[in-house]
């Protein structure tokens, strides 16, 4: 028929009654649908509730073990698969019958037997919903994603970064490790945007977040805290290995140019660390916040730690003047 797609949905067939398995998969097959058969009810539930359910389950009312509205009942229950569409078939349409499927949780309920046009414009509106449950799902996933994510380099935002350290923090105080913040920033960056423009400043911006997801550890936490500014929550690391790293990140990211169309850019960074010592995220961003004001007036492309132990209100200069690392 021209009205049925190329490719359909897979569907769980569970029925006892060998009479009806045999016309109603040779219907559906013809219909271009996928089918697995089973006839036992607790197999029909496990298989609803594997990793990788099918699209749409088919259950008699009057399956062995377990009742098909019990299944879909349990099923409702357990699952958040709530695209998955249950259809419950029974021969006689009583009200107790359709009482219990509507409480269990049903989409649809047949009559047996079944008629064939019926079954069919049931099963294309069943596809219908899911298609756009999907839709649906998708714009839900994208809403969340562009709520916790920076819309430039797809990094975390400022709010969904602090989130995070503070949980990491808190398991930090729970298993008395370190955890190390390090503040980036783009020397001139608003530089490149009134001499190249600012599609080629987002591009450089784009660039050095893959660079630096590509840098760093697959369960540091990264994010961009600002215009040039990209924030990163180093676990497990004291204030010295993660300058270590700044030393390393300054030596292999920063040094490469950056070719944006037809400009080579070379960008230098002021790198400020501190370490949390289970103390509020908010404190330590603080803290490397006035790190990086040093290393900015310092004269830049430099690293500074600050040091709670000196001076309250003060941070030490713990500088690295990146010509000396490059020649060491």
């Amino acid at each position: 028929m021209s009205v049925l797609p190329e490719k359909s949905s897979s569907i769980l067939l569970a029925d006892a009654d060998p009479e009806s398995v045999v016309h109603l998969r040779a219907l559906l097959e013809s219909w271009k649908y996928e089918v697995e058969v089973l006839t036992d009810g607790a197999a029909a539930f496990k298989r609803l509730n594997d990793i990788h359910p099918p699209a749409m389950a088919i259950l008699d009312y009057d399956l062995p073990s377990m009742k098909g509205f019990e299944i879909i009942a349990e099923t409702r229950r357990r699952s958040r698969q709530r695209s998955l569409w249950m259809m419950l078939m029974s021969g006689s349409p009583d009200a107790e019958k359709i009482e219990l499927a509507t409480g269990a949780g049903v989409d649809d309920f047949l009559l047996k037997p079944v008629n064939e046009l019926d079954l069919l414009v049931r099963l294309r509106t069943a596809e219908r919903v899911q298609h756009l449950y999907r839709e649906l799902q998708d714009q839900m996933d994208t809403v969340r994603f562009l709520a916790s994510h920076d819309n430039l380099t797809g990094l975390l935002n400022r709010e969904s970064m602090m989130r995070l350290l503070f949980q990491e923090t808190d398991r930090a105080q729970r298993l008395r490790t370190p955890l190390t913040f390090m503040l980036i920033d783009l020397d001139k960056f608003s530089e490149i945007n009134i001499e190249c423009g600012y599609g080629t400043g987002d591009a450089v911006l784009r660039e050095f977040a893959q660079r630096l997801k590509r840098y760093l550890r697959s369960y540091d936490i990264l994010g961009r805290c600002g215009e040039d500014e990209f924030l990163i929550g180093l676990p497990g690391c004291m204030a010295e290995q993660a300058a270590v790293m700044a030393e390393r990140l300054q030596r292999t990211v920063l040094v490469k140019p950056y070719h944006i169309h037809r400009d080579v850019l070379s960008i230098t960074a002021s790198i400020g660390i501190a370490t949390s010592r289970g103390r509020s995220p908010l404190v330590v961003l603080r803290e490397a916040e006035r790190a990086l004001g040093n290393a900015k007036l310092a004269g830049r492309d430099c690293i500074r730690s600050y040091d709670q132990a000196s001076e309250p209100g003060t941070a030490i200069e713990a500088e690295i003047d990146s010509a000396a690392l490059r020649q060491s």
